[in-house]
């Protein structure tokens, strides 16, 4: 006999006690009691089946009753609670069956299939799918079959596992699955059986595992007999074999690879390439040592064929807020027998970046090099291989607050051409920010602070001393008369050198009428030098020589300023656009300011010298010096500029919206004490922004003093060819010359082209991230992956420039620069990627540089090719592997060029 109910919904009982024993019908129906609604006599002797249906969970506590144990058994340890839509206990086989969307959890377990059966007495539970009464097509063909529905789904720990049959142990935490399928970081895991020997280990027997997607076909996947999961430790298989698609490819004795999350140790494996240089190799075989959460270190052993090895190191660590850092170096042993020759060389590049308290930091970095020539012969990253220069820097700063701060440097700066090396020991720089001469007085209650045009007085201060250390190079040549040879020879002169710069300035803003801006300031810079220049003339040569003159030496400079400006505002309606508003901003500014003439005598910072045919040179006795040379000549000047925003505005109220046309800027200036030429250049910058995507400048120079027969600069200006007696000489005559003008496009243009070849705009605010330069591309290495656009429509983005430059200082020979740069994304399908990037000389009619990319995505793998036909560093790249950063190096490479490269490897597996 039995009892049963059904309604729409999850099924679900309370058992507030034991389950584990029923003694008789007097427990069970006290047991039950409080879970129903309806009271009824049960006698357990004659019921052989019980179905049940509540609103709430069911819930089986762990067993308190004493009973016999072995050294085997375990308790169960928490309540197990299960749900499902239909729910049938056998109370005499003690075993309770779940049906429809049944679920059981456990601790951090929780197990879901369609029918779950729970065996109380061997305390297990048998998980299973049910076949589906309606059939359906399958999908590789048309042909109907019937589905296995509900399989087992087994979740501990955010991980999940799929079979089509699951048997979980409670007491042991083991258990067996038939024909599961599980996924650990971007790997997934199959098999024939999976048994779970413990929480953190499983054996897989007739073992698969890809990193495709594909569950019933993937493109790749690695076959084993045998294979051992040891949760977020590592993997280890034997025998096994690769299969691309359904054939095999590669067969090992056995192989283990990690699966821990993050980073962590390993064997990182070589890769053979080929070069015209340096012959066959194998490249960057060492250890990767994840020694904490706090550092860890790299070793990399490279072999060439013709040259030797190269040993490279890599030292990281970062602790978040205090300080991160790195130290990366290589060093090699070239011996290169067909040219003879033989090389030791080093480098070292450090960095260093620490908080040492919130108001103080140090930040350090350095590149040392062994040779001059390192990264030109051996580095693959074209940035390095022009790079000429190498600089170390350390910076200690210290905030006090308020503006006030302290900053000490140290830097190094080497010429690796000339081997020149400039050193700074220390650069100590002292600043005090702006602050009120007169402090404003503190307001009262209710009432607002009185201010003064004296509390618009601020001055600021700071210091910087510097003590240098020098090495330049020289060329000493000696000229045999006998012979009529000239024998040079390079020498280095050492030099010390040291300074203090003291700089304050007074600044004062009114405002006059309401409308009329003043500024004003004072400026006054104190520089102390330990040396200066002293010249004299050598008789012989008839020539002014110097020499160096030690000691305490100060010099003081000083000048003023004062400027006025305002804005002046016009409104235009057009008659024909009524909701069309024009605005123009007039910003016109004069300037004065004074500079006395430091060539004077009195001021001691310049020495005359005349030679024996009477000739006068004067000569800055401060010039090369750490803080720059003496201003020469005086300032009486005026300068004058006028700014001009055109703006637009459309509708009205809430609903209008504002934008800058262009804005257009003009300036010259006056010097009432040189000299000569007098009038300044007229400069005239023109901007505008029509949108987002459109910007165009244009900068352009003019001169007012005409050019004589040899096109040198004359004391007459253009306007002198005006008349007053004829007006149309206003129109008729030149009033200015053209000296140089720059003007540069930039556009960005993007769009969807649609199937049938039409093109839509991109949607506003939708960005299309443009790839990346080649500069990233380490000779046979890619240091970054493009990610794959994988739109539906052939989505494109081209970034292009094209300036023009012409400079007619010398109208007879101008400078003209005319040139074009383009970078152009195309996403021919949601596979398919095309970018070019490309540098044409419009001047020269050629193209100084064109590089091709070309990517394919393949599912689980992708495809590249990169292609740069012209230039000094022309190669071809090829290159087909498994996206998985797990599986980076599963892959097959071929290039040609200065480094090339071919081979293929498997990645993180040892």
């Amino acid at each position: 006999m039995a009892f049963s109910a059904s309604h729409a919904g999850t099924r679900q009982v309370v058992i507030p006690n034991t389950v584990k024993t029923l003694p008789d019908s007097a427990r069970t129906e006290a047991a039950s009691a409080p879970a129903d609604t309806v009271r009824r006599d049960i006698d357990s002797t004659r019921v052989q089946r019980l179905f049940r249906t509540t609103g709430r969970p069911v819930v089986v506590p762990s067993d308190t009753l004493p009973r016999e144990r072995t050294d085997s058994d375990r308790e169960i340890e928490g309540p197990i609670r299960y749900e499902a839509e239909n729910i049938q206990n056998f109370m005499s086989e003690k075993k309770t069956i779940l049906t429809g969307k049944a679920r059981v959890t456990y601790q951090d377990m929780e197990l879901r299939a369609a029918r779950i059966t729970v065996d109380w007495e061997k305390e297990n539970m048998l998980a299973e799918g049910v076949w589906d009464s309606v059939w359906v097509k399958s999908e590789e063909d048309s042909v109907r079959t019937a589905r296995y529905t509900g399989k087992p789904e087994f979740m501990e720990a955010g991980d999940v596992l799929v079979g089509e049959v699951m048997v979980y142990d409670f007491r042991t935490k083991k258990g067996r699955v038939l024909r599961g399928r599980t996924r650990y970081e971007d790997g997934y895991y199959s098999g024939d059986v999976l048994k779970m020997v413990s929480a953190k280990t499983v054996n897989v027997s007739g073992a698969r595992y890809s990193t495709c997607d594909r569950a019933e076909n993937p493109h790749f996947h690695f076959r084993a007999k045998k294979m051992k999961i040891i949760v977020n430790d590592l993997v280890v298989a034997k025998p096994i074999v690769l299969y691309l698609g359904h054939i095999p490819v590669l067969a090992l004795p056995f192989i283990y690879f990690p699966i821990e999350k993050g980073r962590h140790s390993g064997i990182i494996l070589p890769r053979y390439g080929e070069s015209t240089t340096e012959g066959r190799s194998l490249r960057g075989f060492g250890y990767y040592w994840a020694a904490s959460d706090y550092w860890d270190v790299k070793g990399t052993l490279s072999y060439f064929e013709r040259s030797g090895f190269l040993f490279r190191g890599d030292l990281n660590y970062h602790v978040r807020y205090h300080l991160r850092g790195s130290v990366s170096g290589s060093w090699t042993h070239k011996d290169f027998e067909y040219a003879d020759v033989s090389q030791r060389v080093w480098d070292l590049t450090v960095n260093h970046d620490q908080t040492l308290s919130p108001t103080m930091a140090l930040r350090a970095s350095g590149t040392f090099l062994g040779g001059n020539q390192y990264y030109r012969n051996y580095s693959a990253n074209r940035e390095q291989r022009l790079q000429r220069e190498l600089r170390s820097n350390a910076t200690l700063t210290k905030d006090f607050g308020r503006g006030r701060s302290v900053t000490m440097n140290f830097n190094q700066t080497r010429d690796l051409e000339t081997d020149e090396i400039r050193e700074t020991l220390p650069r100590i720089n002292f600043r005090i920010g702006r602050f009120s001469l007169i402090p404003k007085p503190q307001a009262e209650r209710g009432k607002p602070a009185e201010t003064r045009w004296y509390h618009n007085i601020y001055v600021n201060y700071s210091s910087d001393a510097v003590a240098e250390r020098r090495r330049d190079r020289m060329i000493e040549s000696d000229y045999d008369f006998e012979t009529g040879i000239t024998d040079t020879d390079t020498v280095y002169v050492k030099d010390r050198n040291a300074g203090w710069n003291h700089n304050i300035g007074i600044s004062g803003s009114q405002k006059a009428f309401g409308w009329l801006s003043m500024n004003s300031g004072f400026n006054m810079v104190e520089t102390w030098y330990t040396q200066r220049n002293n010249y004299f003339l050598d008789e012989e040569t008839n020539r002014v020589e110097s020499g160096i003159e030690k000691g305490f030496f100060a010099r003081r400079t000083y000048n003023m300023n004062l400027s006025f400006s305002t804005k002046l505002y016009g409104l235009f309606r057009p008659r024909f656009f009524k909701s069309v508003q024009l605005r123009h901003v007039v910003t016109p500014s004069v300037n004065f300011g004074y500079r006395p003439d430091f060539t004077r005598s009195s001021f001691g910072y310049y020495q005359t010298i005349t030679d024996t045919t009477g000739k006068t040179y004067l000569r800055d006795r401060f010039s090369g010096g750490l803080f720059g040379g003496t201003p020469t000549g005086g300032q009486e000047s005026m300068s004058i500029s006028v700014q001009n925003l055109f703006q637009m505005k459309i509708g009205e109220g809430k609903e209008a919206k504002k934008f800058d046309l262009f804005n257009w800027s003009l300036g010259t200036s006056y010097n009432w004490k040189a000299d000569q030429f007098r009038l300044g250049y007229l400069s005239s910058s023109v901007r505008a922004n029509p949108s987002r995507d459109l910007n165009l400048s244009l900068q352009s120079t003019y001169d007012f003093y005409r050019l004589d027969k040899d096109n040198k600069r004359v004391e007459r200006l253009y306007i002198n060819r005006l008349s007053l007696s004829d007006p149309w000489s206003l129109f008729d005559s030149r009033w200015l010359r053209l000296t140089n003008i720059n003007a540069n496009m930039t556009v960005r243009l993007r769009g969807t082209l649609r199937t049938g070849g039409t093109a839509s705009a991109v949607l506003p605010g939708e960005e299309i991230g443009p790839l990346g330069g080649l500069q990233k591309i380490a000779g046979d290495r890619l240091d970054d992956m493009m990610p794959m656009g994988m739109s539906t429509d052939s989505r494109w983005d081209l970034n292009g420039t094209v300036s023009y430059m012409q400079n007619r200082t010398n109208p007879s020979n101008p400078v003209r620069r005319f040139w074009a740069n383009a970078n152009l994304n195309i996403n021919l399908t949601k596979n398919w990627r095309i970018t070019l990037q490309t540098r044409y000389d419009i001047e020269e009619k050629e193209f100084v540089s064109q590089d091709f990319i070309f990517y394919r995505d393949l599912h689980c793998w992708e495809a590249q090719i990169y292609w740069t036909p012209l230039g000094t560093y022309k190669r071809f790249y090829f290159r087909i592997n498994v996206k998985s950063p797990q599986l980076k190096d599963l892959k097959f490479e071929k290039g040609t060029g200065r480094t090339g490269l071919v081979g293929s490897g498997l990645s993180s597996m040892y």
